[in-house]
């Protein structure tokens, strides 16, 4: 091991201990940013080809758990693009995964919860074992259930404070400041409906902006 790889190991274990001597768990360390939401289309050129190419489409995700490999159906051989995944996969340290405002993820291993109104649904999107509750803004279908949600390739647009009630057998409400996810993509191509994921339709309206 050299000295600059146990110098960074030191420092991140320093995070971590410090992090649990202070009480900070994963979720209060995550800050995702001010109120508010953006619609100005992102400012790198690949993150505008993404939502370009993949604005309503079906996807075919790799195998790859680090980040996300993802291809068209008529894509030639060999061509992808990599996405980060929502969140990482790391849920030890998020404060060193801290997503940007106006980037482009794939979301992965998120859970339904429930519909909120005008497209929006409460969802639980995050690593495996890390997940933070979510605004899921759908500009491309319409869920009729709950469970597992297939990977969507969606793009990080703001924060906004919702109260929703507790989950069962709690009562109640909860106010929270979320992240907002705005769907990109169709949900990932898949042949048949897996076992324990939410039902969902594809809606054909117009798409709103970026």
């Amino acid at each position: 091991m050299t000295s600059g790889w146990r110098a960074f190991a030191a420092s991140v274990l320093a995070v971590a201990l410090a992090s649990m001597v202070s009480g900070c768990s994963p979720k209060t360390a995550m800050d995702f940013g001010p109120t508010g939401e953006i619609t100005t289309p992102p400012k790198d050129k690949l993150s505008r080809e993404i939502l370009r190419e993949f604005d309503g489409r079906e996807f075919m995700l790799g195998r790859n758990d680090r980040v996300a490999e993802v291809r068209m159906a008529g894509w030639a051989p060999g061509r992808k693009i990599l996405i980060p995944f929502w969140l990482g996969v790391n849920p030890l340290f998020p404060m060193l995964l801290r997503p940007t405002l106006g980037n482009v993820y794939v979301m992965s291993e998120s859970v339904m919860v429930r519909p909120l109104g005008n497209d929006r649904y409460l969802i639980r999107a995050g690593s495996k074992l890390f997940k933070e509750d979510t605004v899921f803004e759908a500009r491309h279908t319409r869920y009729t259930g709950t469970g597992k949600m297939l990977p969507t390739v969606v793009r990080f647009v703001g924060t906004a404070v919702i109260t929703v009630p507790k989950d069962a057998p709690a009562t109640g409400t909860v106010t929270e400041k979320v992240p907002v996810l705005r769907e990109v993509s169709l949900p990932m191509h898949s042949d048949a409906q897996p076992p324990g994921y939410a039902k969902f339709e594809v809606e054909k309206a117009a798409s709103a902006p970026g």
